[in-house]
């Protein structure tokens, strides 16, 4: 065991010093920051936080479109109590980044937005919403309507909903979109972490081999021994450099204003967001296993590294179905197409992971659908040590003759 530990120890050491791991490791870190602080950096190309001008005679009417405003506009936004002429001059020279012009008609309150650019409808409703309240009290107040008939005026119907489905889970509008988020973000993580690490472990065995330098180290440790060494301390690799991105993101989160971001869309923790998270965790780790297995036995029966392109081709082209079905699925993840292919082992981690982010999807369906996966997980890793024992000193020519004996020996 001790020969076994030495090869994955320097084989884990190599690849966490290398140059492409640090490199990759650092940009996808100043991704996740950058993204969990986007809307600081983007304060800070645009001139910091909004400034809007609000104009009117009135110091009440003043103080209550600025408290409104200052829950519907994002945190740092300044408001400044100011005179139209002052507030035209101010938009002009971009001192201001808007106004609210507040004037009021008998008993009918107006507003006008001020810009340098075109106003859009998001931020005419927004003040609409803001002074349709001011205008109730006034109205209140001039027909001496006291505070208790207004609050029961105001007094808003309620509406309930039930969901009488087999499988019934109301998911919000912002909760599918975050959830949309979480799966193309995850998607695409995946898909790189699995063939970059399938793709290292592949040219691994394979340099090694082509080489010859695999002669000189099955003389002290058993080929079987080695390349499972190999496979773990790639998989290990993988889940280091997973490890380091989540908890560079648990930090961005807490140190940056995304818990208000998110707080403000009204995006809550429901039960679909956890399935998809602990979906997702499952689905990285046999996707990353069962793809570096395949990975290392595709470059055990590469002769020559120029073979390497075509050796690699049959898992390209299933990562690739995976991960096309999983992108064009997002909008529609209970399809058939979807249900039958979230059961292919290989396919269904990038799959099932996609159906995982709607109520319909069943227990019974996560557990066969991993169970097959880790049936083939199993299969693919006895081939793997079968053929790479069977062809590691084996240089004879051409890929699929190399298929063809490992298959026939294994």
């Amino acid at each position: 065991m001790s020969k076994f530990w030495a090869t994955f120890s320097l084989t884990y050491m190599n690849k966490i010093k290398s140059r492409s791991f640090i490199i990759m490791t650092v940009i996808i870190a100043l991704l996740i920051i950058g993204g969990a602080n986007a809307n600081k950096i983007i304060d800070m190309f645009s001139g910091g936080p909004d400034k809007i001008g609000i104009v009117t005679d009135n110091q009440q009417v003043y103080q209550m479109v600025k408290s409104q405003s200052e829950k519907m506009e994002d945190k740092g936004t300044k408001f400044t109590h100011i005179s139209e002429k002052q507030a035209l001059k101010d938009v002009k020279k971009d001192k201001l980044d808007k106004a609210y012009i507040i004037s009021f008609k008998g008993q009918q309150i107006e507003g006008k937005i001020v810009s340098k650019d075109s106003v859009s409808n998001e931020s005419e409703q927004k003040l609409e919403s803001i002074l349709t309240p001011i205008q109730t009290q006034a109205i209140a107040k001039s027909v001496n309507l006291s505070s208790k008939d207004l609050q029961a005026l105001q007094q808003k119907s309620k509406v309930t909903s039930q969901a009488i489905g087999k499988n019934a889970q109301q998911l919000s509008a912002q909760d599918k979109v975050a959830n949309i988020i979480i799966l193309y973000a995850g998607i695409m993580l995946m898909f790189f972490i699995i063939i970059n690490y399938a793709n290292q472990v592949a040219m691994e065995v394979a340099t090694e081999k082509t080489s010859r330098v695999i002669e000189m180290v099955i003389t002290s440790i058993s080929p079987v021994k080695h390349i499972l060494a190999k496979i773990l301390a790639i998989i290990a690799v993988a889940f280091t450099q997973i490890l380091i991105f989540v908890i560079v993101g648990v930090i961005s989160i807490y140190l940056s204003d995304l818990k208000d971001v998110i707080k403000k869309f009204n995006v809550k923790i429901t039960d679909v967001t956890i399935q998809l998270l602990i979906v997702g965790v499952i689905c990285l780790v046999i996707g990353i296993i069962s793809y570096t297995i395949l990975g290392t036995i595709l470059g055990s029966l590469a002769t020559r590294i120029e073979d390497m392109n075509q050796a690699l081709m049959p898992m390209t082209i299933v990562s690739f179905i995976a991960f096309y079905i999983a992108i064009f699925s997002l909008n529609t993840p209970e399809t058939t197409l979807t249900k039958i292919t979230s059961f292919i082992p290989l396919i269904s981690p990038f799959v099932l992971f996609l159906r995982a982010s709607t109520p319909e999807l069943q227990l019974w369906e996560i557990i066969v659908s991993v169970l097959l996966s880790l049936i083939v997980m199993v299969l693919l890793l006895w081939i793997a040590v079968r053929s790479y024992r069977d062809s590691v000193l084996t240089f004879e020519k051409g890929f699929f003759k190399g298929l063809k004996r490992a298959f026939k020996k294994s």
